[in-house]
């Protein structure tokens, strides 16, 4: 019983610190890139779209190229989840090379780019482009040793193959997510025993 009433102490504190960090920046106090990724986290799409919008034509201004390529995946981000899949595929595109081509080579947010493309192209549906990228952001992902993202790679990649209606490709997917989060472990892996059981009945 306290489990459940930290988890709800934790939400709401959580839930306040975004709400004050969203007035700091209404006021001119704070970042307003981190103001758009909170309001992404609290599902607010289209607030979160415009918010980032902004943040890209301030980190434009800013001349940082890495704040850039950081703050149009942001944007992207929040486009694909308003239903804009075009004008997010079309920010993401070029960003997996953009953060290659870096004087230094960001790994990790050319694996977020890759993923976030998928993620455009299967809310596009478009699964096949979808399992092409998230494959790439897989293989960034086995290198940098991140079980946990990779896990949630085949997720996304069982998710394609729903799409698809590729039930066995689906299963492997999960197979292959539920082991990898059960070797961390984490809380993930048995909700996706389950959905992985639901597809033999």
């Amino acid at each position: 019983m306290r489990a459940n009433f930290e988890d709800s102490d934790r939400d709401a504190a959580h839930r306040g610190a975004l709400d004050r960090h969203l007035a700091a920046a209404a006021a001119g106090e704070g970042d307003i890139e981190a103001a758009g990724l909170a309001l992404l986290e609290r599902e607010r799409w289209t607030e979160a779209a415009e918010v980032l919008e902004e943040g890209l034509r301030l980190a434009e201004q800013g001349g940082d190229r890495h704040a850039v390529l950081v703050a149009r995946h942001n944007l992207a981000r929040a486009l694909t989840r308003t239903g804009d899949t075009g004008r997010a595929i079309g920010l993401l595109g070029p960003l997996p090379d953009e953060f290659a081509a870096l004087p230094e080579p960001d790994q990790p947010n050319r694996a977020r780019a890759l993923a976030s493309l998928g993620e455009a192209y299967l809310r596009a549906h478009r699964p096949v482009a979808a399992i092409n990228f998230f494959g790439q952001a897989l293989e960034i992902l086995r290198k940098e040793n991140a079980v946990d993202q990779q896990a949630g790679m085949f997720v996304h990649i069982a998710d394609a193959a729903r799409q698809r209606g590729d039930r066995a490709a689906e299963g492997a997917a999960l197979d292959r997510a539920v082991e990898l989060y059960e070797s961390i472990p984490s809380p993930e892996a048995a909700p996706l025993a389950e959905r992985r059981a639901a597809l033999t009945r």
